[in-house]
């Protein structure tokens, strides 16, 4: 397999503290060369990512992570590209399995792998298998079945059907691409393996929670309304992908900040709770009422 294949594509934006790990997964332990585009850093990361085996670098004044994906999707020459941001890794094999499967299936135009979720500090807390493509792979994940960023392999010149990243979308700007992705290409092969590592970053706090779930609501009404499969599958599917990323964004977003408020307060938690879009309100009182049956029986023994 030549070495402009697969490539990876990383938008990096004052990443000195987890760049490093990331360019390792990908280089060092996988053998895939990076495409990186600096967005206007000045933590001295690009300074370190030149000086990396491997790691081919394009600086341009900050524009935002999707306008920088877009840039090194046109820079890049290989036949396949992986997004890999700065702060999340490769698993070594990932490589490996990528090639086994596009031997396998010579025509596919897109792959997908599961992913481990770690928090800032290393410690896993969740796994997710890669989507079941079924029936499609539009529906599958219109669906809401997960997709990480760096778990998807694409062919290149898919994107001259599908399009780019939308610079506008600052939330779900991801899945907004993989919605077109699958209405211009059911190439799709799912790989067996849980080969990307995701960071859930601390500061996914309730403002941009609530940016978030606009930025998800918003793919998911437009590809629900593409004319692809019967019309009431694609609602069905759309009301079950917006039911599933309520419970991630409350989970991720919301969740922290109301437990928080409530070491504090309850009243304080209570008005927390009033800012949050009305969807989430029967979630929080679930968890609420989990928190305190929990205290119940801790205070029991």
């Amino acid at each position: 397999m030549g070495p402009s294949t697969l490539e990876a594509l990383t938008a990096s934006y004052n990443s000195a503290a987890t760049l490093p790990e990331t360019l390792a997964s990908a280089w060092e332990r996988n053998g895939v060369p990076v495409l990186l585009v600096d967005d206007g850093s000045s933590d001295g990361s690009a300074d370190y990512a030149e000086r990396c085996e491997g790691v081919r670098v394009i600086r341009q004044r900050n524009a935002g992570p999707s306008v920088a994906r877009n840039r090194a999707i046109l820079e890049s020459r290989a036949t396949f590209v992986l997004f890999l941001d700065s702060d999340d890794l490769l698993l070594p094999g990932y490589r490996a399995a990528f090639e086994t499967a596009l031997a396998t299936h010579p025509d596919a135009d897109v792959f997908v792998c599961g992913m481990q979720v770690i928090d800032d500090e290393g410690r896993p807390l969740n796994r997710h298998v890669a989507p079941s493509l079924a029936p499609t792979a539009f529906l599958s994940v219109l669906r809401g079945e997960s997709v990480p960023t760096n778990g998807i392999i694409v062919r290149r010149e898919v994107f001259a059907k599908s399009g780019l990243f939308r610079p506008g979308l600052h939330h779900a700007e991801d899945l907004d691409l993989w919605l077109r992705i699958a209405a211009a290409t059911d190439k799709w092969v799912r790989m067996d393996h849980t080969l990307a590592v995701y960071r859930l970053r601390g500061g996914s706090l309730s403002k941009n929670g609530q940016a978030m779930w606009r930025g998800i609501r918003q793919a998911v009404g437009t590809a629900a309304r593409l004319p692809i499969g019967p019309a009431r599958q694609r609602r069905s599917m759309a009301r079950q992908a917006l039911s599933n990323a309520a419970g991630y964004v409350y989970r991720v977003a919301f969740a922290p900040v109301l437990r928080q408020r409530a070491r504090s307060s309850m009243a304080e938690a209570l008005r927390e709770l009033a800012r949050l879009p009305v969807r989430f309100w029967p979630l929080a009182v679930r968890d609420g009422i989990a928190t305190l049956r929990d205290r119940q029986q801790q205070g029991a023994r």
